[in-house]
């Protein structure tokens, strides 16, 4: 009988460690190149895999193997790779681009009825991407990895469209890669999405014709899928208003593009404001930009730091007051902004003020601004050179101007101060002061006091006219 018992005892271990162990051993991983892919698409797609479809063919076979399997990592070889439709990747995946690597977008697919997609990457299932409104909240691809080692490109070779698409995703990370040839569109749309982390990328110049007529499309674009503001335009994606959480952009490169990071339309729920909670931009570099290079809306507890901020706006002729600063927008709940360096800036380097969409999205109310007055301090801790000024020339000299409350452009919103300067300038009469530290000619029982002063703007009044133009504008 003891024997009996024993041997259940070993089987029962045994098929406790196997269920444990197993979906670590459950994982596919692969590695490919062109001529695998090949095969692969021939395999699998037969007479739809040529010389256009193969590449994205064979990798979406290789993830749809991986996700049967419960994900695994996808090694890519040194290799051009053109793509004419969309390479969908599942959750649990990691993919290695190994030095040498280039996708190119490209508009043939070599088969009959059967158009080129606009976009490269989505981070969802195969399957569930040809279904309407199959993924929401934050229950889309998890745990997804897009790692270069070494010299890896995405060119979008001037055409149309977004390179990845990161819509309902929680845990995406995108390092190390350069990005080429936008046109009209966004590099990264992260849409509803949470834990993403893209850093150590290289985002390079978009279309010059086009920068105008598309000023406000962000090489990274943090947004809401929402109907009303056509947020991520892809049937697969619920417009459900998820805002995202926890996006880090950090220790990337933005150079010749339309704008750097940000939010060109927001988004409202049962008449309630919408905010993307707890966006860090961090360590970046924004060269030669033509309007912004961050545009905050509608985003709560951001924290914009130790950013650089190079020739933004020169080259641009829009008029609006959003524009041309290296960080501007509305819609903030609190916000950190410090340790950044602006240079060449046409405008002053930090504005913001009322927001309202244009057209999409337009019968959603104004957006507010709330910072608290230790964020007004803080945003003192920042360095300018060669920069203009807001467009109203009473705040000239100021280098952050930022119409409090509702937004609107009176006397009563402004706050408005220079970096290195402890003392900020307040429409209204409310005195932002630096606490003041104890000293020890001050008695234990003793408040120690100061006297607040309120400077003054360097030119007019404050009695004088304001200039007519109204508060920003967010357009398609």
């Amino acid at each position: 009988m003891k024997k009996i018992k024993c041997l259940l005892l070993i089987i029962v271990l045994v098929v406790a460690s196997v269920s444990v162990y197993q979906p670590a051993y459950s994982k596919a991983n692969y590695t490919v190149n062109k001529k695998a892919l090949k095969k692969m698409a021939k395999k699998t797609y037969h007479s739809h895999a040529n010389k256009y479809t193969s590449d994205y063919l064979g990798l979406n076979s290789y993830l749809e193997k991986m996700r049967k399997k419960g994900g695994g990592t996808l090694t890519i070889k040194k290799g051009t790779y053109k793509i004419c439709n969309a390479i969908c990747v599942p959750s649990n995946i990691t993919i290695i681009f190994k030095s040498g690597v280039k996708f190119v977008k490209t508009s043939k697919t070599g088969i009959k009825g059967q158009k080129a997609a606009s976009g490269m990457w989505q981070i969802v299932p195969k399957k569930k991407s040809l279904k309407k409104n199959s993924v929401k909240g934050y229950n889309g691809s998890k745990n997804v990895k897009f790692i270069a080692q070494g010299k890896v490109t995405f060119d979008m070779k001037k055409k149309y469209g977004m390179c990845v698409a990161c819509a309902h995703n929680d845990g995406v990370e995108i390092s190390g890669i350069t990005f080429k040839g936008m046109n009209g569109d966004h590099y990264i749309e992260v849409n509803g999405s949470k834990n993403v982390n893209i850093h150590n990328n290289y985002f390079g110049a978009a279309v010059s014709k086009t920068k105008k007529k598309n000023y406000n499309k962000e090489a990274i674009n943090v947004d809401t899928p929402d109907a009303k503001t056509h947020g991520i335009p892809l049937k697969w994606v619920k417009k459900d208003i998820t805002p995202c959480q926890n996006v880090t952009i950090q220790n990337n490169t933005f150079y010749g593009i339309t704008r750097g990071v940000g939010t060109h339309k927001y988004s409202q729920k049962g008449g309630k404001h919408v905010y993307h909670k707890n966006v860090k931009v961090i360590g970046n570099k924004f060269y030669n930009i033509y309007d912004n290079g961050v545009f905050v809306l509608n985003w709560q507890g951001a924290t914009i730091n130790n950013n650089v901020f190079n020739n933004i706006g020169k080259t641009s002729n829009l008029s609006y007051s959003s524009g041309s600063h290296g960080i501007s927008g509305g819609g903030i709940q609190g916000i950190t902004i410090k340790g950044n360096s602006f240079t060449s800036i046409k405008r002053n380097p930090i504005y913001f003020g009322v927001q309202k969409n244009v057209k999409a999205g337009s019968s959603y109310k104004k957006t507010v601004i709330s910072i608290t007055a230790a964020q007004y301090r803080t945003m003192v801790e920042n360095k300018a050179a060669k920069c203009g000024n807001e467009q109203n020339k009473k705040y000239k000299g100021y280098h952050f101007v930022i119409f409090k409350g509702n937004g609107e452009r009176v006397e009563k919103n402004v706050v408005a101060g220079k970096f290195g300067v402890k003392s900020i300038y307040c429409g209204d009469g409310t005195q932002i002061v630096w606490p003041v530290e104890p000293t020890t000619t001050v008695a234990p029982t003793q408040e120690p006091t100061q006297q607040p002063t309120r400077p003054t703007p360097n030119e007019e009044t404050i009695n004088s006219l304001f200039d007519p133009q109204s508060g920003g504008s967010v357009d398609n």
